[in-house]
């Protein structure tokens, strides 16, 4: 079997409480740590920097998916064969990352989501129903995912339409990619969440499910 390089990708944005301790624990599964710092504005990037991850810093914020999306620039450079998406705030827990990889090692899947035990926003259902008749998958907004290189190779970009990291993943089901779900534990947050307040929240979790459900009636690539 051929040797894999799993990069994870992580975003994040004034995470100076939790980043040290997400690197740390990610760093034990995977072979190099790409973090996007998206022009945070405390010590997220120098912390993440002396923990030994390769930083990425926008000068301005980008947001989610761009931030994601130019980690897979990078990882793909760096000769990534499997791509890891992790949260920076501390909700994730990397002993969950051998299950979301190894189908992917093992031949199995060519994408695989965690679920979440629970959603913390009303249109996360919403996207969940959608996303299950769609493509099989109850969680799409899920932040940890694995992703096999050659997906992204074959697409050619993570996002076009700011779909909260889902884009590809509807993407690989239309092109006949197999993607799969394995059960993750969540933690929860000990401050106020980036993706914002509730009503914010909802109305971008929103205006992504308008932009899948457009993108996927008018096949636009």
């Amino acid at each position: 079997m051929t040797k894999q390089k799993i990069i994870a990708v992580i975003p994040a944005l004034n995470e100076e409480k939790t980043i040290s301790k997400v690197i740390k624990g990610v760093k034990k599964y995977v072979d190099e740590i790409v973090l996007v710092d998206d022009a945070s504005t405390d010590k997220t990037k120098t912390i993440a920097q002396k923990d030994g991850a390769i930083v990425i810093s926008h000068s301005k914020n980008m947001g989610y998916d761009k931030a994601i999306g130019a980690g897979f620039i990078l990882a793909s450079k760096r000769g990534a064969t499997i791509i890891l998406t992790f949260d920076g705030d501390g909700q994730h827990n990397p002993e969950d990352i051998p299950k979301i990889i190894s189908p992917i090692i093992d031949g199995k899947a060519d994408i695989v989501t965690g679920k979440r035990p629970h959603y913390a926003r009303i249109t996360e259902y919403l996207f969940a129903f959608i996303a299950k008749i769609k493509i099989g998958i109850d969680d799409p907004l899920c932040g940890l995912k694995a992703y096999h290189i050659d997906i992204y190779n074959d697409i050619g970009y993570f996002d076009k339409l700011s779909s909260i990291g889902t884009q590809l993943m509807f993407n690989a089901k239309k092109k006949g990619y197999k993607i799969v779900q394995r059960n993750i534990d969540i933690n929860e947050r000990e401050d106020n969440s980036r993706f914002g307040e509730k009503l914010k929240a909802n109305w971008k979790i929103f205006k992504a499910i308008v932009k899948i459900i457009l993108w996927i009636i008018i096949k636009k690539k």
